[in-house]
């Protein structure tokens, strides 16, 4: 044992489509009409659409310290996008419409990036906190990923015994005999941390990646599943929505919380402290194609302010969301994706 080993469709009619379709055009690369300053109070927003291509933003400026968010912001956050997402006002109730107390719940995160380019800790303990009021014990929730070492240095505090939430990486249960295999080139052992679980909790990050172009919400759950993820990256645009699709993890996936407090936009997917950028924004949504297509307009976003090309531009276009759409995972059309932001009043530290 080697603990270091590093839903409801949404029908829209002719006119709700214009209204997106000059929505899309009136928009800059992060999608939000003249800028998050101009984003409607919370207020002022339509009803939830729920479903495919429905996403919730929650921006709170200065949520993000120096380094890592701040606890209360970072609750907050994640709170107000939960109940957004569900259209329940009830903490409890929004957390049940996508958990049940018998479930098995596994907390995805990414730490690949280690303490100041992973999943942040700040942004999982509400998670967690959301798991318990849906009336799931501590026994059986789990917060794992592929790596210890790396697990252990984005400070997560390592818990593998029975009985208590865990927290650990793959190697403590090891994999799969059977070699799990999709269409498109997806291939690998599955990791008992995943097959454990009856319900799945994303929570990617926003990352450029070398060879998918952008990290989020499904490369998390794909690569960050298997024993070897290099096996899929011969056919990287194929072999992730193929495999996501399988039931293994379609079938587990229940919400994706994406941790927007910061965006890595070059150099991805270690850390690149010159081209780390604050974000501020904690994301919920059901559909991973979605999720991904409004992160690849944050990091192209971020790229052109900082005078780089695009990911296209650059010989890296995630060409991967176009085939997850077209396998039924979502929606990749931004057009057709309705992003809802909340502005909530920016941090003040006590």
């Amino acid at each position: 044992m080697n603990r270091n080993n590093n839903n409801d469709k949404t029908r829209l009619n002719r006119r709700e489509m214009l209204k997106l379709g000059a929505a899309a055009s009136a928009v800059g690369l992060l999608g939000v009409p003249l800028g998050f300053a101009a984003a409607k109070t919370e207020d002022e927003q339509p009803k939830p659409l729920g479903g495919p291509g429905y996403v919730v933003r929650v921006h709170k400026p200065g949520m993000r310290g120096r380094f890592f968010p701040h606890p209360d912001a970072a609750r907050e956050m994640v709170e107000k996008a939960v109940t957004r997402l569900a259209g329940e006002d009830d903490l409890k109730k929004a957390w049940s419409r996508f958990i049940k107390a018998e479930n098995r719940v596994g907390i995805k995160i990414n730490a690949l990036a280690g303490r100041f380019a992973g999943t942040m800790k700040e942004v999982v303990e509400p998670i967690v906190g959301g798991v318990r009021a849906a009336g799931v014990p501590d026994e059986n929730i789990m917060i794992f990923d592929q790596y210890g070492g790396y697990m252990r240095a984005a400070r997560f505090e390592w818990q593998e015994k029975p009985g208590k939430l865990r927290v650990i990486n793959h190697a403590v249960l090891g994999y799969e005999e059977t070699l799990t295999e999709s269409g498109g080139g997806g291939r690998g052992r599955l990791a008992k941390t995943l097959t454990w679980t009856t319900a799945v909790i994303n929570v990617p990050v926003i990352k450029d990646h070398d060879l998918a172009g952008i990290t989020c919400a499904i490369k998390n759950m794909v690569c960050g599943s298997v024993e070897r993820p290099p096996l899929m990256h011969r056919r990287i645009h194929t072999a992730l929505p193929h495999f996501y699709a399988l039931d293994a993890i379609r079938g587990r996936v229940r919400l994706i919380i994406c941790d927007g407090s910061f965006c890595l936009y070059e150099g991805g997917p270690k850390h690149n402290p010159g081209a780390m950028a604050s974000h501020d924004c904690v994301y919920a949504t059901t559909d991973p194609v979605a999720m991904d297509a409004i992160a690849l307009e944050v990091v192209d976003d971020l790229r052109v302010r900082n005078k780089l090309r695009t990911l296209d531009q650059s010989g890296r276009p995630a060409t991967f969301l176009k085939v997850a759409e077209e396998v039924g995972l979502g929606v990749a059309n931004r057009a057709r994706i309705h992003l809802e932001t909340i502005e909530l009043p920016a941090f003040v530290p006590a």
